[in-house]
């Protein structure tokens, strides 16, 4: 428990248990269904020659590592509910310093990809607003004006959102999750509804693309294995849920449920939604548009819709990428909280709003880290150091099955007040199903990487590009730099305990202190 100092430092107020198990689920759903979504599902005909008609399959099938992932945040998060997730679970299951330094990369990366997000969703209003004949509006959105202010207005109205207290941000996050799943609905049902014939017609003649019609035949176990390794990315971001294990009501019970639910939801809907476009326009016509073209499901169904629906489907595929805001900014704010609870950085940065009962500083702080990449973007182009979010976030759904492994031996008295799972056993069996999965995932995207960066620098060494052009554009080597900073940061604060003759395990052992219960039923505003 923290100290009465701490508590003076950090402030007398403390988190409020205000979210619901509705607004846990849209967190997920609103973290991992963005407008990746929209583009991944045609793409990966290309990406995959031969996936042909496997792409729901191949979907369902990609929701097995993050299935397993999930049971284990679930058994994790029953014993140990509080701001931070997986740090949180990790640092006392595991061991602290793997905890810090796998989520300071993880926080990087998110707060990275708020900026990127904010910056990517500009094109797909201007996509929206071509669709409605809107000439003038889609010009203005090309414009140095546009590309600068609209980012930096998204992050700090979703960073208002969040500030305001959890009860807010979970009615935004509910509402913006019903408004991306009936953009989402619209094109399951017309999907379905429309005679495969008449969509490749629709789609061949509509100039829009050339269609080569050499597409590869439909391939097998190969490239179905082959798309799950890429599709399995689609579910990445699941896990901030175990962010507000401070603010759930209930939350040993709440959280596994949100988990698990959340992991249905989002793979029924990511298979009828990829069932639906290749009913309504064949995998052949699809795979058979030439290599390179920009390909976006609300492109290729708003050729078959009539235009008011066309509109709807692209300016809710908007949508989609901009409800990753407000989860990705609380995500990131509770990880700053806890760390600064635990004295990580400085504990005046765990502060408490009074009146609204959230991390205002930490919320502040992620906010400026992303504003920041949002301005990169504008002046620079995309930010490629989002890239590290894959990686980081597979290397600590690793170390959250590995977390499960050796609670019982590293900190037996969290590991009593599991709630969930508790036969050991089958927590035994689901936490190796996780790290056998997810490991041979990032194994893959590793070997891929450094293979890349190979190439890159025997063309450095010939002449064509730079040594540094070719470790700066390494995802892996991205990674094990901001890896390494965490680990100095982590190294220096146990360093200086110690030095005042601390324990700094001590701090680890147990869980930060308790967040203010809040009556349900009355609003803590």
């Amino acid at each position: 428990m923290a100290t009465e100092a701490t508590r003076a430092r950090a402030g007398s107020a403390r988190l409020r248990r205000e979210l619901t198990l509705l607004a846990l689920v849209a967190t997920a759903v609103c973290t991992v269904i963005g407008g990746g979504i929209n583009v991944l599902t045609v793409e990966i005909q290309e990406k995959v020659p031969g996936i042909g008609s496997l792409v729901p399959l191949a979907f369902m099938l990609g929701a097995v590592p993050a299935l397993f992932a999930a049971l284990s945040y679930g058994v994790l998060s029953s014993a140990m509910p509080r701001a931070g997730g997986g740090y949180i679970y990790i640092s006392r299951a595991l061991h602290p310093f793997v905890g810090f330094i796998a989520t300071f990369s993880k926080w990087f990366g998110l707060a990275a990809a708020c900026g990127v997000i904010a910056y990517m969703d500009v094109a797909l209003l201007k996509a929206a607003a071509l669709h409605a004949h809107m000439t003038d509006l889609a010009a203005w959105l090309e414009t140095g004006v546009a590309t600068l202010w609209l980012p930096l207005a998204m992050i700090w109205l979703f960073w208002l959102v969040n500030l305001v207290g959890v009860r807010k941000y979970g009615w935004t996050v509910i509402v913006l999750m019903g408004l991306m799943l009936a953009g989402g609905l619209v094109v399951i049902v017309y999907g379905f509804l429309t005679p495969a014939s008449i969509g490749a017609a629709l789609v061949e003649d509509s100039g829009n693309w050339t269609v080569s019609g050499a597409a590869p035949a439909q391939g097998g176990f190969a490239e179905l294995i082959s798309a799950v390794s890429i599709l399995f990315f689609a579910y990445i971001g699941f896990a901030s849920i175990s962010q507000a294990g401070g603010e759930c009501r209930d939350p040993s019970r709440l959280l596994p449920r949100a988990f698990l639910l959340a992991t249905l939801v989002i793979t029924g809907y990511y298979m009828l939604f990829s069932a639906a476009v290749y009913h309504a326009v064949p995998w052949e016509v699809v795979a058979g548009i030439v290599p390179g073209t920009d390909l976006s499901v609300p492109e290729i169904m708003g050729v078959i819709m009539p235009a008011g629906l066309a509109v709807f489907v692209a300016l809710m595929a908007a949508v989609a990428l901009a409800n990753d805001l407000p989860p990705i900014l609380l995500a990131v704010s509770r990880l700053f909280f806890a760390w600064a609870e635990d004295g990580i950085f400085p504990r005046g940065l765990a502060a408490v709003n009074e009146r609204f009962g959230t991390p205002h500083w930490a919320l502040t702080t992620s906010a400026v880290v992303a504003s920041i990449i949002a301005i990169g973007c504008n002046v620079h182009g995309f930010f490629k150091g989002i890239d590290i979010v894959v990686v980081a976030l597979c290397f600590t759904y690793m170390l959250i099955g590995l977390s499960v492994i050796t609670f019982p031996r590293r900190n037996p008295t969290l590991y009593a007040q599991i709630a969930f799972m508790r036969n050991r056993a089958a927590q035994v069996v689901v936490a190796l199903i996780c790290i056998v999965t997810i490991g041979v995932l990032l194994y893959t995207q590793v070997v891929a990487d450094l293979g890349a960066l190979a190439e890159n620098l025997t063309g450095a060494a010939q002449g064509e590009g730079t040594v540094a052009g070719a470790l700066t554009g390494s995802i892996v080597v991205q990674w094990l730099v901001v890896m390494a900073v965490g680990a100095a940061i982590f190294g220096w604060i146990w360093s200086a305990r110690r030095r005042r003759g601390e324990d700094p395990n001590a701090v680890f052992m147990a869980l930060p202190e308790e967040s203010e219960e809040c009556d349900p039923l009355v609003p803590r505003i």
